[in-house]
């Protein structure tokens, strides 16, 4: 089997936290990213694919280093176009590989997941019917009458082809949008509708034969990507956005099924679903410390060690970031959409832009941002080594606070020690790299007309940025 992870959104129920330039599926809301824990729940299944935006290239590969996947696991979409054409994509490029016979798993990057060996059991059954050329959805057994999920409609006379234990797959009736609450009741009710995860098991070479019969235009142009994937681009451009529920799996008309499965399903979409989360299944890591005076039943989540207050206030959620904060009662957070839509339109920064950012060579994280200067603090991973570059509107001042790295200049290489002071003009070519075995940290002072990370231009770099 080819488990493969679709990573791409953004998230916005979950800002402050998730932003665009960091989206939910790198948060670290547990002890490990969604991103994190989809692989590491993949990789047991077989030889994992992340299909990711380029975009997001530098943070997919930071949440996996540890795993040394080798560089045919990422598969990058220049942009997002909907999971039919990240699916269509990934067949593609197997197609090619020879591999057409092979059978994928495809799962969001940002779910969660409570009961492991359940889901993995159910996965591995779907695998069976997919050998034979069926299309396996896996479906969750829905804990109340959820108006935000779709639901996959199950004929459950008797279950059709294997069998194993209490999980069995049957055939797939209808597939249904978000309904009203009155519906979602009659669904709750039925035991024959089930919340679709957005989880899809199939054989290559059948999944390529759907899209060509139900979208003929998007396989047409994923054809026409070359092997080396010099024109994706301009491929990708050209596609329609569309979800691969919509465009294929509510037209199969036969070999459709799904395997109900009770595994402890969370999409995590909104901080009253983390909250439930972490009062029912798993603790959430906030580093809040928390102070409460004659309040109860409050959600308190922090990325910083800061101590909150609370005093003679309930049921409410309150997240807190370094440059934002987020008070929301609890049962109205799925509005936090709406909210981040109208501070969007009036360009709010703090809805796409964290005060951190990560980079293939570590990252860096904004202390001061005024007029005439800029204050960052850099940390470089051991062996890495930003690009080559230079600045045309401004100067850099660097203090080592820790690690031990070089800068490299067009006239030397200077050896860097913990207390070191070392200066950039702009206009001269400089690179720094990590040359220890510890995070090289770095006090970086900006001065000049311009501090936009546009104003870099690169002559060399290990991750072909320039």
């Amino acid at each position: 089997m080819i488990p493969v992870v679709l990573s791409g959104g953004s998230g916005a129920r979950l800002w402050p936290v998730s932003r665009e330039s960091y989206p939910k599926q790198f948060c670290e809301f547990f002890d490990r990213s969604f991103l994190r824990l989809a692989v590491d729940r993949a990789i047991k299944l077989g030889s994992p694919r992340i299909v990711t935006l380029e975009s997001m290239n530098a943070l997919t590969i930071k949440a996996v280093a540890d795993l040394k996947l080798p560089p045919s696991a990422f598969v990058l979409e220049p942009i997002g176009k909907n999971t039919a054409a990240a699916i269509g994509l990934i067949v593609h490029i197997l197609q090619t590989e020879g591999l057409g016979a092979e059978v994928v798993a495809v799962f969001p990057a940002d779910h969660l997941i409570t009961d492991e060996d359940q889901f993995l059991k159910a996965v591995r059954l779907a695998e069976k019917m997919a050998q034979k050329g069926g299309v396996v959805t896996i479906g969750i057994e829905p804990r109340y009458a959820a108006t935000g999920y779709g639901y996959l409609q199950i004929e459950k006379s008797q279950p059709s082809g294997d069998v194993d234990g209490d999980l069995a797959a049957y055939p797939v009736g209808r597939f249904f949008e978000k309904p009203s609450a009155e519906l979602a009741e009659k669904y709750l009710k039925s035991g024959q509708h089930f919340w679709n995860a957005g989880v899809f098991v199939f054989r290559v070479d059948v999944m390529a034969q759907l899209i060509a019969e139900h979208m003929p235009e998007l396989s047409s142009k994923l054809k026409t990507i070359k092997s080396d994937r010099s024109n994706l681009k301009y491929v990708y451009a050209n596609l329609i956005a569309q979800s691969i529920d919509y465009g294929v799996m509510e037209k199969i008309k036969s070999a459709l099924y799904c395997i109900p499965c009770n595994c402890g399903w969370s999409d995590v979409g909104s901080w009253d679903e983390l909250a439930r989360v972490s009062d029912e299944e798993m603790t959430v890591d906030s580093k809040a410390i928390v102070r409460a005076f004659e309040s109860t039943d409050n959600f308190v989540f922090s990325t910083q060690g800061k101590v909150v207050g609370l005093c003679g206030v309930n049921n409410l959620i309150v997240i807190d970031t370094p440059d934002a904060l987020l008070v929301t009662a609890r049962g109205q957070s799925q509005k936090v959409k709406d909210l981040v839509a109208e501070m969007r339109e009036v360009g709010q920064p703090q809805v796409s832009e964290h005060i951190f950012e990560v980079r293939p060579w570590g990252g860096f994280e904004i202390l001061a941002d005024q007029a005439d200067h800029k204050v960052k603090r850099l940390t470089i991973d051991p062996g890495a080594q930003m690009s080559y570059q230079m600045h045309k509107l401004r100067d850099e001042h660097w203090v080592v606070i820790s690690g031990d790295g070089e800068l490299v200049t067009e006239k030397q290489t200077e050896k860097l020690k913990p207390g070191q002071q070392v200066f950039a003009p702009r206009s001269q070519k400089h690179r720094i790299r990590n040359v220890g075995t510890r995070p090289l940290i770095i006090l970086e002072v900006q001065t000049g007309e311009y501090f936009g990370e546009d104003d870099i231009e690169r002559f060399a770099d290990d991750y072909q940025r320039i």
